[in-house]
């Protein structure tokens, strides 16, 4: 069993000025000449489908989406190498993702950030790389939204588990086929997360990490 891991607001938080909002806005500036520049709400969508809002909010060619991406997560990886703007891991997260292997089964990502931009964000965070299995992880650099990016991993991933912190998540459980373990420490409560059908709600990791094992171990029968 492959448990899917959500990035930001589930394994890490990131406490860097603004959310990093600002890698966004240079990349416009710098590629589109554009200043000031209108941010969307990011909540629970890829990086590519944010970009590609700004480009068209402001009114640029198609032709600088590539170039947009391109500088954007070269920002990404300068912003995030500088410690003042690390991230923070989520409160017992890192035991969680222990027993996890421990158990047998295998960690792995499912985000909507770039491959480039989870890699400096887990570093930042002090994750190690290698508890994750990178030929099994999935990213928003390609896909023009969270459902396309699960149901891209469901081709690929035959008994899977997302972990997730968004509505968003739970769009891309239930369009992928995967069992759903929401999170509320990205700020979302249970309450929003009724209608994706979670097999299990965390609060916390420190207090339901064999709650999570146990779930894992139903699912995996």
């Amino acid at each position: 069993m492959i448990v899917l891991w959500d990035l930001d607001g589930t394994l890490l938080l990131d406490d860097s000025p603004q959310g990093g909002l600002g890698v966004f806005a240079q990349a416009l500036r710098e590629v589109g000449g554009m200043d000031p520049v209108a941010i969307p709400d990011r909540h629970g969508k890829v990086d590519w489908q944010i970009l590609d809002e700004i480009r068209q909010g402001a009114g640029l060619a198609a032709s600088l989406a590539g170039p947009l991406t391109r500088r954007f997560k070269e920002l990404s990886e300068e912003w995030y190498s500088q410690p003042a703007n690390a991230c923070t891991p989520v409160a017992g997260v890192a035991d969680a993702l222990l027993a996890v292997h421990e158990a047998g089964w295998v960690n792995a990502l499912i985000t909507g950030n770039s491959k480039v931009r989870t890699r400096v964000k887990l570093r930042s965070a002090g994750f190690d790389l290698d508890v994750f299995d990178w030929d099994h992880s999935f990213f928003g650099e390609i896909y023009p939204d969270r459902a396309a990016l699960a149901r891209a991993a469901a081709r690929a991933v035959r008994q899977g588990v997302l972990v997730g912190d968004t509505g968003g998540d739970g769009v891309a459980a239930n369009a992928g086929g995967f069992a759903f373990v929401a999170v509320t420490t990205g700020g979302n409560d249970a309450a929003s997360f009724a209608k994706f059908g979670p097999v299990l709600v965390v609060d916390d990791w420190t207090v339901q990490r064999d709650d999570f094992v146990a779930t894992l171990a139903r699912l995996a029968r």
